[in-house]
């Protein structure tokens, strides 16, 4: 049973960010950008994407399909062992 002091926060909206990966680019690189332009991010095809919530990285997730719809699969939850983002 949640603890009734804090339970009210368990309805709170909070906003979720995957985060694919990152690059580092300078704004000359940025404004050059054209379509079908391919920016080359930190992370490998495969690897676990990160689960992004108030900045902080809770757990990693595989991307997946259900019924022809983008889902996320959780493989890591922050805790036990630390979760550290590609950033």
């Amino acid at each position: 049973m949640p603890d009734r002091t804090i339970g009210f926060l368990q309805d709170l909206p909070v906003e979720v960010v995957v985060e694919l990966g990152r690059a580092r680019m300078t704004i000359r690189q940025l404004a050059s950008l054209d379509r079908d332009d391919v920016v080359e991010l930190d992370r490998g095809e495969g690897e676990p994407l990160d689960l992004v919530v108030g900045g902080r990285v809770i757990a990693r997730v595989e991307m997946v399909t259900v019924r022809d719809r983008v889902a996320l699969r959780v493989v890591e939850v922050a805790g036990e062992e630390p979760v550290r983002s590609a950033g």
